[in-house]
């Protein structure tokens, strides 16, 4: 016999993530996606709107200064994080003219490659019960 606990456990499928963003150093939307194929995020350009249908989950959130903090629940499954900060608020994340970023970004894993994003095995994260996740703001400029 399966305690009514265990029974919605298995029914849903589905888990709490407590995402914690750290390290905001300016007031703006936090755009935050929420990742759950490879393919999707590997083939990912910033610059291509109509690949952005391809995230499991986005929000915008209006951030200041220091810590952002926010519980959803997810199926069980694999999934990368892509979180910017668009401090100058013209909803994209700018780049310099080398393509470096001039905004605040962050993975999952605080995963970030040489002068590249990761890609999705490096930067993604099983989620199989309820879990935190923190992740750093980093900027290069």
């Amino acid at each position: 016999n399966i305690d009514s606990k265990e029974s919605k456990l298995f029914l849903t499928n589905e888990f709490t993530l407590n995402l914690e963003v750290a390290e905001i150093l300016k007031p703006g939307n936090l755009f935050i996606a929420v990742w759950n194929s490879s393919v999707a995020f590997n083939d990912f350009n910033n610059k291509d709107v109509n690949a952005k249908a391809n995230i499991f989950i986005g929000f915008k959130e209006r951030v200041g200064l220091g810590i952002f903090k926010k519980t959803f629940k997810l199926p069980k499954g694999v999934y990368l994080i892509s979180v910017y900060l668009d401090s100058n608020f013209n909803n994209k994340l700018d780049y310099n003219f080398l393509g470096i970023p001039k905004e605040q970004y962050g993975f999952s894993n605080n995963e970030i490659g040489n002068l590249r994003k990761p890609k999705f095995n490096e930067g993604s994260f099983e989620l199989i019960n309820d879990s935190s996740l923190k992740i750093r703001l980093r900027s290069i400029l």
